[in-house]
């Protein structure tokens, strides 16, 4: 089974040196390791001391390392689309130049980017696959793409393909509009599925988890936290949390004295909100990390003698259990209140909304039909119980 490693952050914590050093300890323990940047501002090559392409590129024995490259992805994955898109745009008035532009909707690069880690997991040529993504915002508007389209997306788009399967030859006698052909619609079935199989790989805790990286400062460790709460919500596991940048405590009575300060009091703060995962540190080196030697010195002081591609927890985000006939659901939301969380059950789906992001969470089998008897927030986790099962005669 090929391992996952998410490494994500606010932008500018060193998420990418953490990815990059994470995957050199791995390829020193004898385990084939991938470092790939999903990040569309890569340095990954920058912090590794080497020129990257799209594909993987060996590094020292047993790492290879890449950066995705948005374009080619939208001429790999995307041409059917944009193509259809492109002529639609220029029938409706457009520029040549303008209409191929516009053809590429908002957050489709990101979504074609984060597709390939699929492909990259599937091959089965690596061990472990760390991921460098892109600041957390990013990464996280992306992950509700999988339900929307298993969901009413996906089942709209059928329809609509059945009928202009049936409608396009009448169609194209009195409209001048072009109209999809199957290519299009086959392009964008092709990627939702990508995308199903990529939400199993990651909602798997046994074989994907994510690593939040921070530093001691007010605003990101509160960054930090809906970050946890939210890849929570989509049901990734995260089993880390790493302070990088923490100033020694030689500099206490120094010109960085205040800094220290604070810096202890965030750190007593993120130990105490983060008690569920594992806390790990990494002081401020006094200068730059570039290159394989500089990460494994990093890759010892951040991980010790753990190996970086187990995980850290055993603590799943989403659990079932059975109590005399009634099903109970819990959803580990760290830090989610109240006044933030809405519940809806929609047929067979639950509609789960936490601070403005929601997810679509489709139930098993055993629980479909079955209405919600209550719901409730209780130790950091959405406890909901299931009306019990009707009896047959």
């Amino acid at each position: 089974m090929t391992r996952v490693v998410l490494v994500s952050g606010k932008g500018g914590v060193g998420k990418t040196t953490i990815a990059a050093a994470t995957a050199v300890r791995t390829a020193a323990l004898g385990r084939r390791s991938l470092v790939a940047s999903l990040d569309r501002a890569h340095n990954l090559g920058d912090v590794l001391g080497a020129k990257l392409t799209s594909e993987p590129t060996k590094i020292a024995p047993k790492l290879w390392a890449m950066e995705a490259d948005p374009q080619l992805e939208l001429r790999r994955q995307w041409a059917a689309l944009s193509g259809y898109f492109a002529r639609f745009f220029a029938w409706a008035g457009l520029g040549g130049a303008q209409a191929d532009e516009i053809a590429v909707l908002p957050g489709v690069e990101e979504l074609l980017v984060l597709s390939r880690l699929t492909e990259l997991v599937e091959s089965g040529r690596f061990e472990l696959v760390v991921v460098d993504l892109a600041p957390t915002a990013s990464s996280l508007r992306l992950l509700s793409f999988p339900e929307l389209m298993a969901g009413p997306l996906g089942r709209l788009l059928k329809l609509e393909r059945t009928f202009m399967r049936v409608t396009r030859p009448a169609l194209k006698r009195v409209l001048s509009m072009p109209l999809p052909e199957d290519d299009a619609y086959r392009a964008l079935e092709e990627l939702g599925a990508r995308m199903m199989r990529l939400r199993d790989i990651l909602g798997n805790p046994a074989a994907t988890v994510v690593r939040l990286v921070s530093i001691p400062e007010r605003v990101v460790i509160d960054e930090t936290r809906s970050a946890f709460t939210l890849l929570s919500l989509f049901g990734l596991c995260v089993d880390a949390v790493v302070l990088n940048r923490v100033l020694p405590r030689e500099l206490a009575r120094g010109y960085l004295g205040a800094w220290t300060r604070i810096q202890a009091r965030e750190i007593a703060r993120a130990e105490e909100q983060f008690a569920t995962a594992a806390m790990l540190r990494l002081r401020f080196w006094p200068d730059e990390v570039i290159g394989v030697p500089a990460l494994a010195r990093i890759a010892d002081e951040l991980y010790g003698d753990r190996d970086p591609s187990l995980p850290f927890v055993d603590a799943p985000p989403l659990r079932f259990s059975d109590d005399d006939r009634v099903t109970t659901l819990e959803l580990r939301l760290p830090h989610a209140v109240g006044r933030a969380l809405d519940l809806k059950q929609r047929g067979d789906d639950l509609i789960i909304t936490v601070g403005g992001w929601r997810r679509q969470l489709p139930l098993p089998p055993s629980l479909q039909g079955r209405a919600v008897r209550s719901a409730r927030l209780s130790g950091g986790a959405l406890v909901i119980r299931f009306e019990p099962k009707e009896e047959r005669p």
